[in-house]
């Protein structure tokens, strides 16, 4: 619980989240502390203020990244992440892109599902004309997404279209094919060469530039593929899904594609949606960059986490330590909904409306390695298992009391609820401030900030570092060197991925919104074992997937 920084956590604060870069971490976290404790009644305001800054100066909780940047600072919003709609026309498609570009200016990325946009080819009533479908729209999106940067923040985008949509073939294909641009640049450098008699032959060259080319394309999306359970029931079907492709054959396309790149993920539609609460409101559709939260549209994800090892020690685990902050946190991150403010008024009446919450944590392999729990054995599991249940049923317990409190979230109607996230906790279906409480994260920064490891992820590696990176495109400003770990802790690339399947498995059984983890890959893994693995995955309950096969990109943010 020592709250000073070490070396790299300084490195990471003074660069992204200190006031000016002249702000020490008391400083920040009486600032961050006193702007959200304004959201309660005045004659409490001295003590919340108390208890939130003592909570981020031990580094027990840490909020969001906007929340820990912006607080304080002038600038209202506090959120992360977005979901933004996309409708088929000029004016649903360029409203949309307008208001990702405010979104990006604040700081913030954006989620997105093309899927009702009409297919490449199809006639356009209106101007006799063809439509472009929703690849060039992305492509228009990515490239928004880099003109507009603040805070060294790139514009971060989700892409996500459903399965059933005719360009899905060409959506999966989208960042390891050459787009004609890139293409055409790809043969003109050739041309030059030959012009010029320069003797750069072999075709390994020329692999290596082009998969550059591709790396570089959608720079600023992620992409999945909206897989609905129908599809997924299919799969051993020989009957077509499309003109010409079996649903397996489909699957293997995408298999595929993850092998080469890592790209795209898979989104689970129908399993988000088994958890949405407000289903008289709609359907879920997309999720944020990083999957952690499917949101309605113009919803948003408040986003923190709690540093699991500040509550161990040894063999002994403070639970009651941990109740303490889950409550206190739930607090803060609702005081969060009600302050922050965006330029997009749909987004602040939509986020108002349902108050849904991101409530993570962060170092668990710490935690395991502390104590002495092999990732991934099932004791470690078991112990998961009680925690992540733990956490859930707190948070749960005091949105209950803030609703008594404050009242509940304005959509919330008892008859018209889904309470599935509450019946699983054994609860008392009482009113609730929040739409959905927990959410996993990949808590990147923040947890350099705590010195823990990321999320719910295993060690990298032994001994690796991390490349940082600022402003746009892929481009690692600096390099940091990760603490060496002993020996005898599994790693990311010593663990098989069924078992980072399980550990996702078990987080996402009580987690009310959805787990950013990575199902990390050896190089020498194969396109069945994916295909194994997205069907372990929807069998085993999963909200989404991704997948990582070492070396698969040029550039990789961790390295051994």
């Amino acid at each position: 619980m020592e709250p000073e920084l070490s070396p790299t956590a300084e490195k990471i604060f003074k660069l992204k989240y200190s006031l000016g870069g002249k702000e020490d971490w008391e400083g920040a976290a009486a600032r961050v502390a006193l702007y959200v404790a304004q959201a309660e009644p005045e004659e409490e305001r001295l003590f919340y203020t108390s208890e939130f800054c003592r909570m981020i100066y031990e580094k027990s909780f840490l909020p969001g990244g906007r929340i820990l940047a912006n607080a304080g600072s002038g600038i209202k919003n506090l959120m992360n992440c977005f979901v933004l709609p996309v409708d088929d026309s000029r004016e649903g498609i360029y409203g949309t892109l307008k208001d990702a570009a405010e979104v990006f200016a604040w700081g913030g990325g954006v989620g997105y599902n093309f899927s009702r946009i009409r297919p490449e080819g199809s006639f356009v009533k209106t101007t006799k004309g063809k439509a472009s479908g929703p690849l060039s729209f992305m492509s228009l999106y990515d490239q928004t997404g880099e003109v507009i940067s603040q805070a060294s923040r790139r514009g971060a985008q989700m892409g996500i279209l459903n399965v059933e949509h005719p360009d899905i073939v060409k959506f999966i294909n989208f960042k390891n094919k050459l787009n004609s641009r890139n293409a055409r640049l790809l043969e003109e450098y050739k041309r030059n060469l030959d012009r010029k008699g320069l003797d750069i032959d072999g075709e390994p060259y020329f692999n290596i530039l082009a998969k550059t080319l591709a790396d570089d394309q959608l720079t600023h999306f992620n992409v999945s593929v909206g897989l609905s359970d129908a599809f997924m029931g299919q799969l051993d079907s020989d009957s077509p899904w499309d003109k010409t492709h079996t649903p397996a054959q489909i699957m293997r396309i995408i298999a595929t594609n993850a092998w080469l790149s890592g790209d795209p993920g898979i989104f689970f539609v129908d399993r988000a949606n088994d958890d949405n609460m407000v289903p008289h409101l709609g359907r879920i559709e997309a999720t944020n960059p990083c999957g952690e939260v499917p949101l309605l549209p113009y919803e948003a994800c408040c986003l923190g986490s709690i540093n699991l090892p500040n509550f161990n020690e040894g063999d002994i685990f403070d639970w009651n330590y941990l109740a303490r902050v889950v409550h206190l946190a739930v607090r803060f991150l609702d005081d969060v909904q009600e302050l922050n403010e965006t330029p997009v008024e749909k987004i602040n009446a939509a986020t108002r409306a349902t108050r849904r919450l991101g409530l993570g944590v962060m170092g668990l392999a710490d935690l395991l390695a502390e104590r002495k729990l092999s990732y991934d054995s099932d004791e470690a599991r078991e112990f998961c298992d009680t925690l992540a249940w733990f956490i859930g049923k707190e948070a749960w317990l005091e949105s209950m009391n803030l609703a008594e409190e404050k009242g509940a979230f304005p959509a919330f109607n008892p008859y018209e609820v889904n309470w599935k996230l509450i019946d699983k906790f054994n609860l008392e279906r009482r009113p609730v401030r929040n739409v959905a409480i927990t959410s996993i994260a990949p808590t990147g920064t923040i947890a350099l900030i705590a010195d823990v490891n990321s999320g719910i992820e295993p060690y990298f590696a032994h001994n690796y570092s991390r490349n940082l990176t600022e402003g746009v495109g892929n481009t690692a400003t600096e390099t940091i060197e990760q603490s060496s770990i002993s020996d005898t802790v599994k790693t990311a690339h010593e663990i098989n991925w069924q078992d980072h399947i399980k550990m996702q498995e078990v987080w996402q059984r009580w987690t009310d919104n959805a787990v950013s983890k990575t199902i990390n890959m050896h190089n020498n893994a194969s396109i069945d074992d994916i295909i194994n693995a997205y069907n372990l995955a929807w069998k085993s309950g999963l909200k989404g997937i991704t997948i990582y096969r070492d070396g698969s990109k040029l550039f990789q943010i961790l390295n051994k």
